[in-house]
């Protein structure tokens, strides 16, 4: 059996794992944009801004909800953003949203309609 000297750093590194950060990360308070999919085609979401530059921000399922964060560098200096559903098999036709004001923090809603 081990002795308590040679245990002693093992008990300290343990210690250390036990308080250190959260794994979980903090709320932050970025912009984000959920986009429901109700659509039966699977979708490529991009982001246009009021300046005229197109973004791809993600993969929306079929029938799902999807939660994306907005970086700053899609949302900085944009007075408002549209959202496009582009079908990813070409099967369906593109869809644009209503513009949406841009502001730090919010939590901008798209549903994209059935196809």
């Amino acid at each position: 059996m081990p002795s308590i000297p040679r245990l002693l750093p093992l008990l300290i590194l343990l210690a250390a794992c036990r308080t250190g950060t959260p794994s979980t990360p903090e709320p932050t308070e970025g912009t984000s944009a959920q986009i429901e999919n109700r659509s039966s085609l699977d979708a490529d979401i991009f982001v246009r801004r009021n300046d005229g530059r197109v973004s791809r921000l993600g993969f929306a399922p079929a029938g799902e909800t999807t939660t994306f964060a907005l970086p700053t560098s899609l949302t900085a200096g944009a007075a408002w953003v549209r959202f496009e559903a582009r079908p990813v098999r070409r099967s369906g036709e593109p869809m644009v949203s209503e513009p949406f004001p841009v502001r730090i923090g919010a939590q901008l809603s798209w549903s994209v309609p059935p196809q």
